[in-house]
């Protein structure tokens, strides 16, 4: 996840529980950095968009782009809009979530913007944003490994499985003992069952930010006057 664009996210949020006007917040935005991703632009659309303005264009808007944009979106289950050089990524109930131009790009959440500065920009390419738009099952892979929040949700459940904490409370709860009578076992398996639940979650707070806290534009709200 783009920490460029989280970065964007939080200081535009914090502008908005302040009422400072949209236009303000756009003249004044500041650049975030994360490598080669900057955030430096803020779009007040509804939903709002951050995006990454270019010094140079970063790419042509030909046929064969419009075409790669179509396949790209529609893995995605969005649909693709054009006027003139711009290219909208579009949900199926009419929202615009991501915004593309030669020498600009814009998204809604931090997966997509990244996505779309790998495959498209040539920001930081890997293997997976190569494979991105082949076909055949080595796109199917990059497809499933480009899915981070299921490889997170994945090795979320096999800490858990592997959790020593876990496997204790499950030994109290099978374990027959001559010593001590059997609701003193069941409480020590929920003691060391809860013990395994809370580092898990303190795992995911200091691992794997994502899950706790989602960021979308769509859920930048101004503080109500009072």
């Amino acid at each position: 996840m783009s920490e460029a664009f989280v970065k964007a996210y939080k200081h535009v949020r914090e502008q908005l529980e302040k009422n400072t006007p949209e236009t303000v917040i756009q003249e004044k935005m500041p650049e975030f950095r994360d490598g080669v991703f900057v955030v430096n632009r803020y779009v007040p659309s509804d939903p709002p968009m951050l995006g990454m303005a270019l010094k140079n264009p970063g790419v042509q808007i030909t046929r064969e782009t419009i075409v790669r944009v179509e396949r790209f979106a529609k893995r995605r289950g969005l649909l693709m809009q054009t006027e003139g050089e711009n290219i909208y990524l579009v949900s199926k109930d009419g929202v615009k979530r991501a915004w593309l131009r030669p020498d600009f790009f814009a998204a809604t959440t931090p997966p997509l913007f990244e996505a779309i500065g790998k495959v498209f920009y040539n920001l930081s390419p890997d293997l997976v944003s190569q494979l991105e738009l082949s076909d055949g099952w080595d796109s199917s892979i990059a497809r499933l490994l480009a899915d981070k929040l299921m490889l997170t949700k994945a090795t979320v459940a096999l800490f858990f499985l592997f959790s020593p904490a876990l496997w204790v409370a499950v030994s109290l709860f099978l374990t027959e003992s001559l010593f001590y009578p059997r609701w003193v076992l069941v409480a020590s398996g929920v003691v060391a069952l809860a013990a395994a639940l809370y580092l898990i979650r303190l795992y995911l707070r200091e691992n794997f930010p994502e899950l706790s806290e989602k960021i979308d534009t769509a859920r930048l709200k101004r503080r109500p006057a009072l």
